[in-house]
């Protein structure tokens, strides 16, 4: 597939289906706005708990601008991997590109009843793959201090991630691994 430029829609957005631990099988596709609906019915499935660690403070419902911008993907500056089961999205992982720097910012949602299969570094790795292939070289992401999975997930797909400590907040930097050609 080649990179999307202006314009450019995917026909088919699906990258791949996964079997993940205990053998549930998801398809990785990319986010599109049509998706809308599903983000608000994966929303009201999830624990508050994992409200809280996605969004760092506590929501009781989605926002218009905050499901605006959660489907605002142009696949290359904002892009985002949904795992399907069934009709419903069950994770998302998801990418802002800096306008400056050779980075962006990441955030990874995996529904509570998903948790703890390897989805949520799977969708991690796919969306590393996309990022590095489009000229980004690093992921940043702001995570809650006590969000131990998060941390764990981040370590596990870049080994040589930094994090720095701020307050209740632990900020992840995660350089890509150089690939030997």
């Amino acid at each position: 597939m080649s990179p999307p430029g202006d314009g450019y829609r995917f026909a088919v957005a699906v990258l791949s289906a996964v079997v993940l631990r205990g053998g549930s099988e998801v398809e990785l596709r990319m986010l599109e706005p049509d998706d809308r609906e599903r983000l608000v019915r994966l929303f009201y499935r999830l624990s508050p708990e994992s409200v809280y660690h996605r969004f760092l403070s506590p929501l009781h419902d989605p926002s218009e601008a905050g499901l605006d911008r959660l489907v605002d993907v142009d696949h290359v500056e904002r892009e985002a991997i949904a795992a399907v089961s069934g009709d419903e999205v069950v994770g998302v992982a998801r990418y802002f590109r800096d306008a400056v720097l050779p980075t962006a910012d990441i955030a990874v949602l995996v529904e509570d009843a998903w948790q703890g299969k390897g989805l949520g570094p799977i969708m991690l790795e796919h969306l590393r793959d996309i990022a590095r292939s489009r000229g980004i070289e690093a992921f940043t992401a702001t995570l809650l201090s006590e969000n131990r999975t998060a941390v764990r997930m981040v370590r596990r797909v870049f080994p040589s991630a930094v994090f720095t400590l701020e307050g209740t907040e632990t900020t992840a930097l995660m350089p890509f691994e150089t690939r030997l050609r």
